[in-house]
């Protein structure tokens, strides 16, 4: 039979290792562990009220060990059991708890380890098990420095310490671990950790930095060495004051809000840029046709520049980008569909500004000119770049690459949505744009890539060896000027409508001819980049 002991007078005086092989319950009474006494129990502990003293509640179990304090404080917890405990109710702690063997498992509930409380004996597999929403949760009343959180998961360690300067009005940090890589990361960030710490703070007007401690190896994806702190406060990443340390396997942030993540990834900075397809594009609705996504998508999952036909040179860039099938379906606003993929390359600001190709990105065209990641909706993520001015080209498969100038359009990036410079060429002023006003053409007040590359060279002509006209007939129609391909997604669909024809209505021979070359079949069109 299952005993309990319903605590329901005073206990005074000096309680000794009194061992409970039954639960211990303690219910709307007064308990007091008087110093240098402990208090063993093997099985579970219940409580609706505050344990008192100074002594310590030893949690010796064979099997796992139920803790429901609900919201109440003990002194001094330790924990010898290898099954562990769990936390079926928020708990606190006003001295300290001392891990022997095993862990405590929070579930959904909450330890608050008072201002004074210390912890001792953490390690593998002896800690605080954040393996749901419930949270380690430091009380402050004065600054602290490296204050460390024994947070892990499964076997594994990964606790996070807590710095702060300031005053405390009821103040508090709480945090937890979770095993995966952060979800609010850009998406092609490369160098990133497989694990992140959700942390919330309040009442404290200062500063306070948080530095979780990963595994090493295990929990990197990528260079170590590339590793950086970044905070994400719910709408912004932010590396400001960072820290990290590949010796010690941490990386530190800045806490700025109540709410946030402290992870370690990639120093990146973001980039929003607009540009339109002369072959896609459509005067009457002002934006581009997205004919390859529909009805069934054309556009590959994967980056095309990068290999065959292609064979873009690729920069600093190692990790393919891959898009989800379902960035390609319609969307609600349907000047968020998807158009095709384009090519971006990030070039120097310094010593002949422009002429170095420093990273390379491939991403995502909208119908409305914007571009964005392989997500389908956030800016443009280049990784292992310090916030600074920059040169931006755009290119693609059958289109005259573009250019900011770099003498007067440099672009200014750093990691923060909010403020990702915005680079619209489809508005810039001739000044703005690299190369003679021949570089671009123009519908109306917007600006368009030249159409017309079908080889994907860097010039458009109708005459001569190499010339586009060849290509479509030769290389893609295999001299079948009669029979139009359909349904391709193919470098020769100059018009991007889905097919390729050599004659009648809509065929992409007129594109080079009278779209690029405006009916001048001697006219070439050279593609304009600083070099």
């Amino acid at each position: 039979m299952i005993k309990k002991l319903h605590l329901v007078f005073l206990l005074i005086g000096l309680i000794a290792c009194n061992n409970s092989f039954a639960q211990l319950y303690i219910d709307n009474a007064t308990f007091i562990i008087q110093p240098g006494a402990t208090v063993t129990v093997q099985g579970d502990l219940t409580s609706n009220a505050d344990i008192q003293g100074t002594g310590k509640l030893l949690l010796k179990g064979t099997a796992n060990q139920n803790v429901n304090m609900g919201g109440f404080s003990l002194p001094t917890l330790e924990l010898d059991n290898t099954a562990n405990a769990t936390l079926t109710g928020n708990a606190k702690i006003s001295t300290g708890i001392l891990f022997t063997n095993g862990k405590i498992i929070l579930g959904a509930n909450n330890v608050t380890l008072s201002a004074i409380a210390t912890v001792s004996g953490q390690g593998t597999g002896k800690f605080l098990e954040t393996n749901a929403f419930g949270q380690v949760i430091k009380s402050l009343t004065a600054d602290v420095t490296n204050n460390e959180i024994p947070v892990g998961l499964g076997t594994n360690y990964r606790p996070a310490f807590i710095t702060s300067t300031g005053t405390y009005t009821s103040a508090n940090v709480g945090i937890r671990v979770v095993g995966v890589a952060d979800p609010n990361k850009p998406p092609m960030i490369s160098d990133f950790l497989l694990a992140h710490w959700p942390v919330t703070k309040i009442g404290i007007a200062g500063t306070v930095t948080v530095a979780g401690q990963y595994l090493d190896a295990a929990d990197i994806t990528g260079t170590e060495s590339n590793l950086r702190g970044y905070y994400f406060d719910g709408s912004n990443w932010s590396s400001v004051n960072e820290s990290h340390d590949n010796t010690l396997n941490t990386i530190k942030a800045s806490i700025t809000n109540s709410i946030g993540d402290v992870y370690g990834m990639d120093k990146f900075t973001l980039a929003k840029t607009k540009v339109f397809l002369q072959g896609a594009y459509n005067s009457s609705t002002g934006v581009m046709s997205d004919n390859l996504r529909t009805p069934i998508n054309l556009i590959p999952l994967t980056d095309p520049y990068r290999n065959a036909p292609y064979n873009f040179t690729e920069v600093a860039n190692s990790v393919v980008e891959t898009a989800a099938p379902s960035v390609f379906v319609t969307q609600v606003n349907a000047n968020n569909n998807i158009v095709d993929w384009i090519f971006l390359e990030l070039r120097n600001n310094v010593v002949s500004p422009g002429n170095v190709v420093l990273q390379t990105r491939s991403a995502l065209l909208k119908r409305d000119g914007n571009i964005v990641d392989v997500d389908g909706v956030s800016p443009v993520t280049f990784n292992n770049v310090a916030n600074g001015n920059y040169t931006l080209a755009i290119r693609h498969r059958n289109h005259l690459g573009i250019s900011a100038d770099p003498a007067t359009n440099l672009l200014s990036l750093d990691e923060k949505k909010s403020t990702a410079a915005f680079l619209d060429l489809t508005t810039a002023s001739d000044a703005q744009i690299f190369g003679p006003s021949t570089a671009y053409t123009t519908s109306g007040s917007k600006n368009l890539m030249w159409a017309g590359n079908a080889n994907f060279n860097t010039r458009v002509n109708f005459l001569g060896l190499g010339n586009d006209k060849d290509y479509i007939l030769v290389n893609a129609m295999s001299n079948n000027a009669g029979t139009p391909i359909k349904d391709v997604y193919s470098s020769a669909d100059l018009n991007m409508n889905r097919n390729v024809s050599y004659i009648g209505l809509g065929n992409d021979k007129d594109v080079v001819l009278v779209n690029a070359l405006s009916n001048v079949s001697t006219v070439q069109r050279t593609q304009n980049l600083p070099n």
